[in-house]
């Protein structure tokens, strides 16, 4: 059976198609995979942090305290500040700027959200809700409406869609 040159150059253009189409398929499937293997790696690493470990544990503290979080922004005049509050402070810096760092990476799509919301949701939002006095501190003395901005944009979307459980 002889084919006409019509459609032999149909069933190559099909045969191209196909082709394609298989390549972009794959290519989805590796961006996907990748995504999650990325955050896999992500999450496992952030739990042997010890500074992160250690500032969300000092933040905490801090709130556990009573001590208003505005006092490490605006000291009372004339008194220094302690090295136990300087240290406070840049755990409270390290932590913000790690879920502020997590925020961007989801937004960019660089992290798979569903993969870090489902071990994570306590402890972002609950942490949002902790610094969110200090947050709104720091903006007031730099002027700033967009420091830590990407961190409340990750909460706030959160707690718009929250956690559903099994």
């Amino acid at each position: 059976m002889l084919l006409d040159p019509i459609t032999i150059q149909i069933i190559s253009n099909i045969i191209v198609l196909i082709g394609v189409i298989v390549a972009v398929v794959t290519l989805i499937y590796n961006v996907r995979t990748a995504k999650k293997t990325q955050t896999a790696v992500f999450l496992f690493e952030s739990r042997k942090d010890k500074d992160y470990v250690e500032s969300l544990h000092i933040l905490k503290k801090a709130h556990q305290s009573g001590k208003s979080f505005r006092s490490y922004v605006f000291p009372i005049p004339g008194t220094a500040i302690t090295d136990q509050e300087l240290d406070e402070r840049r755990k409270f810096q390290y932590i913000l700027n790690f879920y502020e760092r997590v925020a961007v990476s989801i937004r960019q799509g660089i992290y798979n959200e569903e993969m870090i919301k489902r071990t994570s949701y306590t402890t972002v939002i609950e942490t949002w809700d902790i610094a969110e006095p200090l947050i709104r501190a720091i903006r007031e003395k730099i002027n700033s409406e967009i420091t830590y901005q990407e961190f409340e944009w990750l909460a706030t979307r959160w707690k718009k869609k929250k956690l559903k459980k099994n």
